[in-house]
């Protein structure tokens, strides 16, 4: 028997007919290898002029991920002499027909291309916006990723009838090694040992793929904050704030008020921005100009020269970060739906571990998914402390 046989995820995935096809699996259940397989097939068909993109974030996880798998398929098809190879342009050709592979970081004047197929590998680590550019020259898409946590599958497409979704799980691939049968059933043991919500999750996502949580989040999605699809009229804008990067993200956010809740809207999200394009961005929205704009501290010379500008910036004293998080916790809060930076970051803000899983506390600035987020909390600080004086002519907004 070949090492990769067609196997009951296969089939169901084959069967999928409408123009997006969502497929969320747990762990070994056979998802890539099997969309692979049906990308292969469709390439060695009689089909001509076809292109079949397989993408990813970036190009380490292509190349040690769907690309290994891929020739490992072509391998023990006895297939891999077949293609004509071009591993620069990492492409492979079966006479007319080819599939390529592209990551999103780097190579993002491939998104729009035209093609017949196309497969997301672990879509949960792109925008929607991505999505949306690589769908729109595409006929039909396959999309897979575990299921780790809610994302924009979830919100916007789930319910769409354009698309098929399926849940996949170890038990729809008859050919799972042992020993990865048994490191998934470790989770089920350890949670029915211990009731131990971490491994329940574990259990979840990775045994029954079924949606998780993110593991030491922040911010509780539908608890401490949820998506609203655009400002409501009766919101108020309270000001807005900003978080300094140039390698890193430069993010500006708005803050609403809207009866008891406080509404937060993306106004940039952008890395590599020197201070005149940050300066000419505030120029052209009013709102921006409107209030003192509060700013890291730890860039006050950014802050001036932003000033020079006619830009209202003020150096903002920071609060302890943990402080600062206390007090939006102490905010029902909202974030627009066109806020997807703002989202990702909400949804991925974590508390870092030691090397035994065990929470330090302390935000994980690691993972980078902190810009809006201090963007949002120095305008917290700034315009919504109970403990903020009303001195140099601000005013401050009360609640209640």
């Amino acid at each position: 028997m070949n090492k990769y046989s067609t196997t009951t995820a296969f089939e169901k995935i084959l069967r999928l007919t409408k123009p997006v096809c969502i497929i969320q699996g747990g762990q070994a259940s056979s998802k890539t290898i099997s969309i692979l397989m049906i990308f292969i097939y469709i390439a060695i068909s009689k089909r001509n002029n076809t292109v079949l993109s397989i993408v990813t974030e970036s190009l380490p996880n292509l190349k040690t991920g769907a690309i290994r798998d891929f020739e490992n398929l072509l391998r023990d098809m006895g297939l891999y002499s077949k293609f004509e190879i071009n591993q620069t342009d990492r492409t492979y050709k079966f006479g007319s027909n080819i599939i390529e592979f592209f990551s999103v970081q780097g190579e993002s004047n491939r998104l729009g291309s035209r093609r017949q197929y196309l497969y997301i590998n672990e879509a949960d680590s792109i925008t929607y916006d991505t999505f949306l550019a690589l769908k729109a020259r595409t006929d039909k898409t396959y999309l897979d990723f575990n299921p780790k946590k809610k994302f924009w599958v979830h919100t916007e497409l789930e319910n769409d009838d354009k698309v098929d979704f399926i849940k996949l799980t170890y038990l729809d691939n008859e050919f799972i090694p042992k020993s990865e049968l048994e490191s998934i059933l470790w989770y089920k043991n350890k949670y029915e040992e211990t009731g131990s919500k971490y491994y329940l999750n574990k259990w979840k996502v990775f045994g029954l793929g079924e949606l998780g949580v993110v593991e030491g989040g922040i911010f509780e999605e539908d608890k401490d904050w949820s998506i609203i699809s655009e400002l409501p009229e009766e919101a108020r804008y309270i000001g807005s704030s900003c978080d300094f990067g140039f390698s890193h993200v430069t993010a500006i956010v708005k803050l609403y008020r809207y009866y008891d809740k406080i509404i937060i809207d993306e106004s940039l999200f952008k890395s590599s921005l020197t201070t005149p394009r940050i300066a000419k961005h505030i120029k052209n929205d009013s709102e921006l100009l409107s209030t003192a704009i509060p700013c890291d501290s730890s860039r006050p010379e950014q802050v001036k020269e932003l000033r020079s500008y006619g830009i209202p910036c003020i150096s903002h004293k920071k609060r302890d970060v943990l402080s600062g998080i206390d007090l939006m916790h102490s905010f029902e809060i909202l974030i627009t739906s066109s806020s997807e930076n703002v989202i990702d970051e909400f949804r991925n803000y974590c508390y870092a571990t030691d090397k035994n899983g065990v929470s330090l506390g302390v935000p994980n600035k690691s993972m980078d998914k902190d810009n809006s987020i201090d963007a949002a909390r120095y305008g917290f600080e700034y315009f919504l402390s109970n403990t903020r004086k009303n001195n140099g002519g601000f005013k401050v907004y009360s609640f209640g």
